[in-house]
């Protein structure tokens, strides 16, 4: 299969949201896309953050909102590149959704934690669907911000249960939690490779971020789940979709989905020397939800067997140049 740049498809296949199966659980009812009002934002976020290193989930949130908060100029700037924008649109950019969502998330909460990432699901969808009705390019660009947001408040709503419920192991979680958040930027670069050099690269990279969050969200309710005994806990969804291996090192399988329908993008990198690009498949008729690999020159066939903590390539077969056949790479841990 040659690669697929044409951008109409590409634009089309975005305005979907991406990797279907990672946001598959849809928004209830209308109302949770109604105006935001106004009057309950704040205007403090833009300011500078405090100096030192957060060490509790408390500091990261205070952190993560005067980050992510937009200013004011910049969201007007967003908007004047998009001739015509009606004043409900202008409104929608200059917005600041921070406080807003960090209340949304703690409504979530609940003693069901699989209910809780279901009703977050929710919450992103809704911050998601602003984005894809945006007026322009550049407008679904600066939306994209706040779906990362939902993802990077749950992820410290439930950092705090476990300094909480677990504070002998909370240290070591919450300092893994620091570790794993430096390189979230490399790995939503290194998820969005095939959109590099297109108009909607901003929109993939955010989207790849979100779900980076996700991930990580899903790992912590589960850890959660364990240690206050929630038996009947499950994944509200799940998708091959995503970066495994060593989010710090030189090896990870990265899958995403692809532009038709059943289809992924794979890209295999191994020890900083060797690397494959190609497309996957599940195979129809098959009781099994392998992955079917081809490398973009077609000289590399194989299987992907993936879980929720690691993927495995099984080759197949190959022309030696770069793997050989019967060769197995496991990419442990799923990010």
């Amino acid at each position: 299969m040659e690669k697929r740049f044409a951008l109409s498809i590409i634009a089309a296949a975005m305005l979907l949201g991406g990797c279907s199966n990672e946001a598959a659980v849809p928004a209830s009812d209308n109302t949770l896309f109604e105006k935001i009002d106004t009057n309950e934002q704040t205007a403090s976020a833009t300011e500078e953050g405090s100096e030192g290193e957060a060490t509790t989930p408390e500091d990261l949130a205070d952190e993560a909102s005067k980050k992510d908060a937009p200013a004011q100029d910049t969201a007007n700037a967003g908007t004047a590149e998009a001739d015509g924008t009606d004043e409900a649109s202008s409104t929608e950019l200059a917005e600041d959704y921070s406080a807003q969502i960090k209340s949304e998330i703690e409504g979530a909460v609940s003693d069901s934690l699989s209910d809780e990432l279901a009703s977050v699901n929710e919450i992103y969808n809704k911050y998601d669907e602003l984005r894809m009705n945006a007026p322009d390019q550049a407008a679904m660009n600066w939306l994209s911000q706040w779906g990362t947001l939902v993802w990077k408040e749950e992820s410290l709503s439930l950092l705090s249960r476990l300094q909480e419920k677990d504070p002998d192991n909370y240290p070591s979680i919450f300092t893994e939690y620091q570790n794993w958040e430096k390189y979230v930027p490399s790995m939503a670069e290194k998820m969005s490779y095939l959109y590099v050099d297109g108009s909607i690269y901003s929109s993939v990279y955010a989207y790849n971020e979100a779900m980076r969050y996700k991930e990580n969200a899903y790992s912590l309710a589960s850890t959660l789940a364990d240690i206050i005994g929630d038996v009947t806990f499950s994944f509200p969804d799940n998708t091959p979709c995503g970066y495994y291996g060593d989010y710090a090192g030189d090896s990870y399988l990265i899958i995403t989905e692809g532009m038709e329908g059943g289809s992924y993008d794979v890209l295999v990198h191994i020890d900083d020397s060797k690397e494959l690009r190609g497309y996957g498949t599940i195979e129809d008729g098959s009781d099994s939800d392998n992955i079917l690999f081809t490398s973009e020159d077609g000289t590399v066939k194989g299987s992907i067997s993936h879980f929720s903590l690691d993927a495995t390539l099984s080759v197949t077969e190959s022309d030696g140049s770069v793997v050989n056949t019967g060769e197995s790479y496991s990419f442990t841990f799923k990010y």
